[in-house]
């Protein structure tokens, strides 16, 4: 990746939290709202976590978690092929979800176990 376009992407970055971090000291009631929307997520996400696990839906959020780890990890290492192919997956897999809901949930399922050896054999 061009170090211009990561100098610049970090730049916008930090000019976003430095605004944000403004608002907010200038405005403290947002601070406080910030923290009851924070607070909210994560209840709701604790409450999701306690609705899903111990079901088949968990080994399908692992399976789609590691997905989106191994996009982020060949963002970082710049595995540009292989990025383009998980974006895309992930973009498009409404679509995939859609026409082969079973066969892609059964294999979330087995990428979400810790079987990988069994995903990756013929069926």
């Amino acid at each position: 990746m061009n170090p211009n376009i990561m100098n610049t992407a970090t730049s916008n970055f930090m000019n976003v939290i430095t605004s944000y971090v403004t608002a907010l000291s200038e405005n403290p009631m947002r601070l406080i709202l910030f923290f009851v929307d924070i607070s909210i997520v994560i209840l709701l996400f604790v409450k999701l976590v306690k609705i899903v696990k111990d079901s088949r839906a968990w080994q399908l959020l692992k399976g789609i978690s590691f997905l989106i780890i191994a996009m982020a990890l060949s963002s970082v290492l710049h595995l540009s092929i292989l990025n383009y192919i998980l974006t895309s997956f992930i973009t498009y897999g409404t679509v995939f979800v859609v026409l082969f809901q079973p066969e892609l949930r059964r294999s979330f399922e087995e990428l979400g176990s810790n079987k990988l050896t069994r995903f990756f054999r013929h069926r």
